[in-house]
C-alpha cells in the first residue's frame, strides 16, 4: 500500500525512546487533529473547502452539512519493517454541521461543529510495542469547534478579483487522545483571493496560517502552520457545477522538508442545485503525502442551504416610475466584460418586473444599456447591446411579455459623466428603462 509506512513514522531508536518515556494515552493533553476536512462554511455555493471572497447577503443565511470518509488517516509505522508502534487511527465517518449568518453585506459570523460518527482507533502506544497490536476500539467522538469571521474586502461581482479575510478560531471539544481534537485553542487567519477567469470558471486561492500548540508525538513535532489551498469551479450547465481542490498544511519550523509534516489532499466532485436554495456536494479525494491527516482515500457527501431575505419593502424599493421612466437607485452588475448580470442585481429587476406588473398603463418599455469609453466604440456598441438583451431576457422569464420590450445599446454615447475619473465611467455604465407607451 502507499502508506505501509505511514504518518508519524520515525526512526526505530528515535520510537524506541519516546515510547519508553510517554505516557499513557489517555494523558495525552495537547495533540493534533487528523480531520482535516473543513468546510468553507461561509461562502455561498463557490467550493468545498477552498474560501470564495463572496459572503453570505446581510442578514442571510448559509447552513448544511457534510458527511466524508477517511480511510486511514493516520498510521504509525517502523520505516523498515513497516510496523505501528504508536496511536493510530485507521477509519473515520465525521460529519461537519455548520451555520453562518451574515451580519453586513460584507461581514459574516459562522461556526462549524464536526462529530465523529465512526472511529476506528487503535492503541498502540502501550506493550506489546512494535507488535503492531494493540487496543483496538470503535466510538463516536465531538470534535474541535471551529468559530470564524468573514470581512469581504474586494467584490468580484462587479471586479475581475475577489478578496476577503476570514480569522478563525478553534474551541478543544474534540478528544485530543483520539487524534480528533488539538486539546488547546488554536486560532490563524485565511486570505480568500478569487478571479473570475470566465463567466462559467472560477479560481480561487486561499494563503494563511494556524497558530498552535508545539506537539511532538510518536517523534513528529506539529507546530504552527502555513495554510495553502487552490480551487477551480467550472459551471457545467446553470445547476451543474465541477469542482477541483487542492491544499496543503505544512508546518512552518521545518518548511516542506519532512513529507509527514506535511499533510496534503486533493478533491474533486460536483456541486448540483437541486431547488431553490437548496445545494448537494458529493465528491472524493485522496492524500497525496504521508502527512498527518492525508487519507489513502476520502469520499463525502453534502447538503447546503442558502437563503437571503427578500428585497425591500415598497418605501424602500430600488426602482420607481417617475414621469415616463422607471428610475434605478442602484446599477444592474454584469460579470466583467461580458453581458452575464450578478446576482447581487436580481432584487433590482424584479423589481423592475413588479412594478410593470403592478402598472397596467405601461404598454412598452425601452431598456438601454449604456457602457464607459474603456474599448473601442464598436465593441462597446455591442457590448451594450448584448447587456440590454440579457436584462430584456431576465424581464421575459420573470413574466414581462417579450413584446413590451425592446433592447437596445448604446455603447458609450450619451455620457452622463466624465469618462477621466473611475467615478465618472462607473456613473456611465449603467441600464435604463424608458416606458415608450
Amino acid at each position: 500500500m502507499r502508506k505501509s509506512l505511514k504518518t508519524l513514522c520515525a526512526a526505530l531508536g528515535m520510537a524506541a525512546v519516546v515510547t519508553a518515556s510517554a505516557p499513557s494515552a489517555h494523558a495525552l493533553v495537547s495533540s493534533f487533529d487528523v480531520l482535516n476536512f473543513k468546510p468553507a462554511i461561509s461562502n455561498r455555493t463557490d467550493y468545498f473547502t477552498i474560501y470564495s471572497s463572496q459572503t453570505v447577503a446581510k442578514h442571510g443565511w448559509n447552513a448544511g452539512f457534510y458527511v466524508d470518509f477517511a480511510h486511514n488517516p493516520l498510521e504509525v509505522a517502523f520505516p523498515v519493517l513497516g510496523r505501528r508502534f504508536a496511536g493510530v487511527v485507521d477509519n473515520t465517518i465525521t460529519g461537519n454541521f455548520y451555520a453562518t449568518y451574515g451580519l453586513l453585506d460584507w461581514f459574516s459570523v459562522g461556526m462549524n461543529i464536526p462529530v465523529v460518527f465512526w472511529l476506528d482507533y487503535v492503541n498502540t502506544l502501550g506493550p506489546p510495542f512494535g507488535t503492531g497490536t494493540g487496543t483496538s476500539d470503535s466510538m463516536t467522538e465531538l470534535g474541535d469547534i471551529r468559530m470564524e469571521l468573514k470581512f469581504r474586502i474586494l467584490n468580484n461581482e462587479d471586479k475581475l478579483i475577489g478578496l476577503a479575510l476570514v480569522p478563525f478560531f478553534t474551541i478543544p471539544s474534540g478528544d485530543s487522545t483520539h487524534f480528533v481534537g488539538n486539546g488547546t485553542v488554536t486560532g490563524g487567519i485565511k486570505i480568500a483571493l478569487d478571479f473570475n477567469i470566465h463567466e462559467r470558471v472560477k479560481l480561487a486561492l486561499n494563503v494563511g496560517f494556524l497558530a498552535r500548540d508545539d506537539v511532538t508525538i510518536g517523534g513528529v513535532r506539529i507546530d504552527d502552520q502555513l495554510l495553502l489551498g487552490l480551487g477551480l469551479s467550472i459551471k457545467i450547465i446553470e445547476r451543474l457545477s465541477f469542482l477541483v481542490e487542492a491544499h496543503t498544511e505544512p508546518v512552518v519550523r521545518d518548511l516542506f522538508e519532512n513529507e509527514v509534516q506535511t499533510p496534503a489532499e486533493v478533491l474533486g466532485g460536483f456541486r448540483i442545485k437541486v431547488a431553490e436554495h437548496w445545494d448537494i456536494n458529493v465528491g472524493g479525494g485522496a492524500g497525496l503525502t504521508l502527512g498527518v491527516g492525508s487519507p489513502d482515500f476520502r469520499a463525502f457527501l453534502g447538503l447546503n442551504y442558502n437563503w437571503a431575505p427578500e428585497p425591500c419593502p415598497a418605501c424602500d424599493r430600488p426602482a420607481q416610475v417617475e414621469a415616463r421612466q422607471i428610475t434605478i437607485d442602484q446599477v444592474i452588475h454584469f460579470e466583467f466584460d461580458k453581458a452575464n448580470i450578478r446576482p447581487q442585481s436580481y432584487p433590482i429587476l424584479d423589481d423592475v418586473v413588479a412594478i410593470i406588473k403592478s402598472n397596467p398603463s405601461i404598454k412598452m418599455v425601452k431598456i438601454e444599456g449604456y457602457t464607459d469609453s474603456i474599448g473601442s466604440d464598436a465593441y462597446n456598441m455591442k457590448l451594450s447591446q448584448r447587456r440590454a438583451n440579457s436584462v430584456k431576457t431576465y424581464l421575459v422569464n420573470k413574466g414581462i411579455p417579450a413584446s413590451m420590450l425592446d433592447a437596445v445599446g448604446f455603447g458609450e454615447s450619451k455620457p452622463v459623466a466624465t469618462n477621466d475619473t473611475a467615478e465618472g465611467r462607473a456613473k456611465n455604465r449603467r441600464t435604463e428603462f424608458h416606458v415608450e407607451q
